[in-house]
């Protein structure tokens, strides 16, 4: 239901408003699948032209491009929106240290921009970075921040290393054996639940059937394409189903032959009442990224990863909020269920933000979350059309609110068969066929 008195939002330039309104007569005079109740008479309501299952950063994302370009949407999702991992993260806007996610990554920031300005419900988004220092005790986590920082420099972030009294004057609570660091210009915060149920409301407001409490069981094909899903109220044919179901994306791909190397991590998050014990900045303990292709000491392989078994990794990462409190995370988990399955995990996240900061040791915990994100094997997301009919929107990893906003752009391109917004190779699911050759 549109908010009584609410205009239509606003586009954020006269050239992208250009370009969206002559993209809203991309589903005109399209015939739309009609869906059958009981009695045999067609229910247009359960027709549309996409159909997006998943109400996270990314399923939301795509349901307010495609929504804003003119097409029928339905969004489902089985829970609420940002249920899962997408309300459940420190909501950071990082740059990627993978040069190929760029592109994405600045389409994201400049939506959410849009979504802060036009949302029905305040985000928070910080206006321009806080700051990400990265600290270290001994020579190999030196190493470690060192090739951290300069890999950052590589992908454009303005770098400075720091040490003695000047690492002390940036964070006085600081722990006194953590005694050189760097300094990254870098990491701007965003409340992850408030900005996905944004981009729900704004897709709602522009014409996108919501549905919550909506369970997708199976993806309907028939002759050579996907034509819908089945719910648990019953079938909804589309012209364009897109996947974004997160770790259960690959599950619902299955059937129709598609196999996705994308499969569930989860993350713990601790939150505090810091009471002014924490930092001023983010702080990341060297070493606490995973990427995809560097076998040294400040980054965590997949193949690493995935050769510890489901061993929970716990590393540091530090977070100020706007209201005083604290995160703490940085931690990491194969996942087969959605519950945790290892309970002492955040009493280590704990401890390793009281080793960066003892004045946390007093701090009053005041919840500790977790989520399951979906990961690929190289810490690329899958973007792409992979069937006729049908497009996959996941393996985001802990980047989904970077890449969500970039994520919903390609995916509307790809329904609509316009030419991308960036290159979309680094997203295609045959790259791994290739590297296995």
């Amino acid at each position: 239901m549109r908010p009584r008195g609410r205009t239509r939002p606003r586009t954020r330039t006269r050239a992208r408003s250009t370009a969206r309104r002559s993209r809203r007569s991309s589903y005109a005079g399209r015939s739309r699948p009609r869906s059958p109740d009981s009695s045999g008479t067609l229910r247009v309501s359960d027709a549309f032209d996409v159909a997006v299952v998943g109400g996270g950063i990314i399923g939301c994302a795509c349901a307010y491009e495609l929504a804003t370009r003119g097409a029928s949407v339905v969004l489902l999702e089985r829970e609420q929106i940002a249920a899962g991992a997408s309300g459940r993260n420190h909501g950071l806007l990082l740059t990627p240290l993978d040069a190929a996610l760029l592109p994405m990554a600045a389409r994201s920031s400049a939506t959410y921009e849009d979504v802060v300005r036009d949302a029905p419900l305040r985000v928070h988004l910080d206006p321009s970075p806080i700051g990400l220092l990265i600290v270290a005790e001994d020579d190999v986590e030196r190493e470690a921040a060192r090739e951290e920082a300069e890999t950052a420099a590589a992908c454009g972030v303005p770098i400075e290393a720091v040490d003695g009294s000047a690492l002390r004057e940036l964070e006085p609570a600081l722990a006194p054996e953590l005694s050189s660091g760097w300094l990254l210009q870098d990491g701007r915060r965003v409340d992850p639940a408030a900005l996905t149920v944004g981009l729900a409301l704004l897709a709602r407001e522009r014409g996108a059937d919501v549905r919550t409490g909506e369970t997708v069981r199976s993806v309907i094909r028939g002759s050579g394409r996907v034509t819908g899903v089945v719910t648990d109220r019953g079938p909804i044919l589309a012209s364009t189903v897109v996947l974004a179901a997160g770790p259960w994306t690959a599950t619902l791909a299955r059937p129709l032959g598609v196999d996705l190397p994308i499969a569930g991590a989860r993350g713990w998050l601790v939150h505090l009442g810091a009471n002014g014990a924490g930092p001023s900045r983010l702080i990341g303990r060297a070493g606490w990224h995973l990427v995809s292709e560097r076998e040294t000491p400040a980054f965590l392989t997949a193949r690493t990863w995935a050769a510890e078994g489901s061993r929970p990794f716990v590393g540091g990462l530090v977070q100020p909020n706007p209201d005083g409190t604290v995160l703490a995370g940085g931690s990491r988990a194969w996942a087969v269920t959605e519950e945790p399955e290892d309970p002492e995990v955040p009493r280590k996240i704990l401890s390793s933000a009281v080793r960066m900061f003892p004045g946390l040791a007093e701090a009053r915990p005041l919840a500790a979350w977790w989520g399951v994100r979906p990961v690929t094997p190289d810490d690329r997301p899958i973007v792409a059309r992979v069937a006729d009919g049908l497009i996959v929107a996941s393996g985001h990893g802990s980047q989904g609110v970077i890449l969500g906003g970039g994520t919903g752009e390609l995916v509307a391109a790809l329904a609509q068969g316009e030419p991308p917004p960036f290159d979309p190779a680094p997203f295609a699911p045959d790259r791994f066929a290739r590297t296995m050759v």
